[in-house]
């Protein structure tokens, strides 16, 4: 009888469990931070055993530049984020030059640039509010080239 109770209370325990670490379970990309956020500087075609190609992504901060070398695979989805309206997009979608948010699926290999394969990609609509260096310098060079000895003349 006490083997019958105690089966019974470890069955009961058993399931509690599982209801409990099923309510628990891990967030999923999107809903967390994003692994690696950078610009896009080499693209690397493959098109063969599922994989859609490889990504060179750097991001120059504090002046440190981080780079990863992040495959693509035919599981990795790709957005296209434009405000707060997000679409799939495919492989070819992806420029060089854009913005883009990384989610890795698996270990990330440490060596540089680092290896990893993306769970998903975010490519970033980004309104530049940053002058190039053609308009800085066409703005400035007035100011350069001002002749301040006016005086001495």
């Amino acid at each position: 009888m006490k083997y019958l109770r105690l089966s019974g209370l470890l069955g009961l325990l058993v399931v509690l469990l599982a209801v409990v670490t099923d309510c628990t379970s891990a967030p999923k990309a999107l809903e967390t931070e994003s692994d690696f956020t950078g610009f896009i500087t080499v693209i690397h075609p493959v098109g063969e055993k599922g994989v859609l190609g490889q990504i060179l992504v750097e991001s120059h901060s504090d002046k440190l530049v981080d780079k990863y070398m992040v495959t693509i695979n035919d599981e990795t989805h790709i957005f296209q984020q434009s405000g707060v309206e997000r679409r799939q997009v495919a492989f070819e979608a992806l420029e060089t030059e854009q913005r883009v948010q990384l989610w890795f699926t698996g270990p990330v290999m440490e060596s540089f640039p680092m290896q990893a394969t993306a769970q998903r990609v975010v490519i970033i609509e980004t309104v530049s509010t940053e002058l190039t260096h053609r308009q800085l310098a066409e703005y400035w060079a007035p100011i350069w080239w001002q002749d301040t000895d006016k005086d001495d003349a």
